[in-house]
Parts: structure tokens; C-alpha cells; sequence
């Protein structure tokens, strides 16, 4: 299954890397392979999600899947967080696993109980 997996990233990164980078509207980037890079060590992992999931895979810049318009506000929630709270304060910046942790709908914490 690993090797499986390997093969394919390697065969998806030969394809994007073919492709010009187009429609960035939150990050830019400078190479395939770093936005390649990113995506699968900040956004991939933290939702438990493959590109897929996202995008449209046969025209990837597309914005025909709901799910990339909604990462993309995430990503404006969380630099707003980490730019006006948590910098401030001096405290670790947010991003997608502290409320994702691998899933794609985010943790909530339940109600802490009134004391009697």
C-alpha cells in the first residue's frame, strides 16, 4: 500500500509540475514542488484528505468544488487569528490541526458544565 502510495504521488507530482501555477488567490508561490510541499504538510494531513477532496482534478485551478472556496476562507480566518491574537500574545500560531486534526470537520469543544 505504501509503495502504491509513493508511486502515485510521485506520477501526481510529475503531472502538476507540468502544469503552470494558476487561480492563487491566498498563497503564492514560487515552484510546483512547494506548493506541492505545502499542500500536503498543511492542508492534506491536517483535514485527513487527498487533493480530491478540493479540486477538481482534472483542471486544478478550477473553482468548481465548494471545498477549496471554504479552505480558502479558513486560511483568511487563520492568518487573521495568528496576525491579531496570537502574535500579540506571543503564543504558537493556529493552523488547520489545531481545531481539524485530521478531520474535515472541526473538533468543537463540548460545554463545560455550571458548577452547582
Amino acid at each position: 500500500m505504501k509503495t502504491y502510495f509513493m508511486f502515485f504521488i510521485i506520477l501526481f507530482s510529475q503531472f502538476i509540475s507540468a502544469q503552470e501555477i494558476k487561480n492563487q488567490k491566498i498563497l503564492s508561490f514560487e515552484t510546483k514542488k512547494e506548493m506541492m510541499d505545502y499542500m500536503k504538510k498543511e492542508i492534506s494531513a491536517p483535514l485527513g484528505v487527498k487533493c480530491s477532496y478540493c479540486h477538481n482534478v482534472r483542471d486544478f485551478a478550477s473553482d468548481d468544488k465548494k471545498e477549496k472556496e471554504i479552505t480558502r476562507q479558513m486560511m483568511i480566518m487563520t492568518n487573521s487569528i495568528n496576525k491579531n491574537t496570537m502574535n500579540p500574545l506571543a503564543y504558537d500560531p493556529v493552523n488547520c490541526w489545531t481545531c481539524h486534526q485530521g478531520n474535515t470537520d472541526p473538533l468543537r469543544s463540548k460545554a463545560i458544565p455550571a458548577k452547582k
